[in-house]
């Protein structure tokens, strides 16, 4: 190669790196890869393979000058691109048809000849199989260099960071979806208990007191029993508005960090659909973020509520300690169990929070969340929150 073929290759690179900064069509980024693969290899053809694991197969997302519109391998079987999927390595093959790993059907269904052949797999970051980078065919019938090679690469490293750009968008989305649901199905609880519980006393209690007023014209002490009634509703209904703006956010969990919260969550829960719920060793005083202190909260309070609403527990018992990296928080019952397997298959049909809301929160805060119970052996949820977090 010239020092002026050099030139000219660090420029169309250089060229493409710009142009791939720019784009955020993905198979447009992809095309023009192949595309720079033909030229600047000076080969007839190239392809953009990607990995498809849940299919076992390497399917040509990009293909350049091809008379077929997809070609599908699969991932465990005969061919040179699937042979790179599965073991990385660039080939230079200057006989396809004495490789034994060469499958001619392809040639076959087209009429093609696949004289030459350069290949090489396309990596992320963390050195995860994305897919492959072939080009065929150099043009005059000469054979590909070893300089063709690290030009080769170089474009696989271009396509494996676009690649990997798609994936992470892809879990991007998810991710907000996940966030979304979430945060949709704790305004439905948040609502429903409002309707269903100080809403409705407080509908009640108007026309409570329009019956009162009329009582209290010929039966004075009768209207002020009824009024000695209607109190203890409001104060339950106060009641129960502060039990939902202590799952929202517990005056002790932003003035005195996780421990105190989980001793006045045990405190308030006590004695809920006749439970005994308790602190049991609440020893930490390790603060976290705000952020991750909630949501380390929300785990362990949804616990506390499955284990004395569901599971029917006689005894709850609540921890909070340290380990040598974190905190561990600890949600320990004798009730009826469940399977967890089965209750998280679930979920997509039920359209329930409960075990939903706890893995989603254990994740987005980075803790790591295990959950064991069978039926009739009781529940233990383990919540450990890294101390770098």
């Amino acid at each position: 190669m010239t020092p002026t073929g050099e030139t000219e290759q660090l420029a169309l690179l250089l060229s493409l790196q710009r142009e791939l900064a720019l784009e955020t069509d993905i198979d447009v980024v992809l095309r023009r890869i192949a595309d720079a693969a033909t030229t600047l290899l000076g080969a007839e053809r190239a392809t953009v393979y990607v990995v498809d694991h849940e299919r076992g197969e390497v399917w040509s997302r990009v293909l350049t000058e091809s008379e077929l519109r997809e070609i599908r391998l699969p991932l465990d079987g005969r061919g040179i691109a699937s042979d790179v999927a599965r073991n990385g390595g660039v080939l230079r093959i200057d006989d396809p048809y004495g490789d034994p790993r060469f499958d001619a059907s392809v040639d076959a269904r087209t009429g093609y000849r696949t004289r030459s052949m350069l290949v090489a797999p396309i990596d992320a970051r963390d050195r995860s199989r994305l897919g492959v980078l072939q080009a065929v065919n150099k043009i005059g019938d000469e054979r590909f260099t070893a300089a063709d090679e690290s030009l080769l690469r170089s474009l696989a490293g271009s396509a494996g960071i676009a690649l990997e750009y798609v994936a992470l968008n892809a879990q991007l989305a998810l991710e907000r979806l996940r966030v979304v649901k979430v945060t949709e199905e704790t305004r439905h609880r948040l609502a429903r208990d409002l309707h269903d519980g100080v809403a409705q006393t407080l509908a009640n209690a108007a026309i409570s007191i329009e019956i009162v007023q009329r009582e209290a014209r010929t039966d004075v002490p009768a209207a002020m029993a009824d009024l000695d009634r209607l109190r203890e509703r409001l104060i339950e209904a106060q009641k129960g508005l502060r039990d939902i703006l202590f799952a929202l956010r517990p005056v002790a969990l932003t003035e005195d960090g996780l421990s105190a919260a989980v001793r006045a969550l045990a405190e308030r829960m006590d004695g809920t659909n006749g439970s005994r719920v308790f602190a049991r060793t609440v020893t930490s005083s390790t603060r976290l973020g705000p952020e991750v202190e909630a949501g380390a909260f929300t785990v362990l309070r949804e616990a506390a509520n499955n284990a004395v609403k569901t599971g029917r527990a006689p005894n709850v018992a609540l921890d909070v300690t340290d380990d040598a990296g974190g905190i561990v928080g600890l949600v320990e019952d004798d009730g009826n169990g469940f399977d967890v397997a089965a209750t998280l298959g679930s979920y997509a049909g039920r359209g329930s929070l409960g075990l939903l809301q706890m893995r989603e929160a254990a994740r987005l805060i980075g803790a790591q969340l295990s959950i064991d119970s069978s039926p009739g052996n009781g529940t233990r949820v383990r919540l450990r929150v890294p101390r770098a977090v």
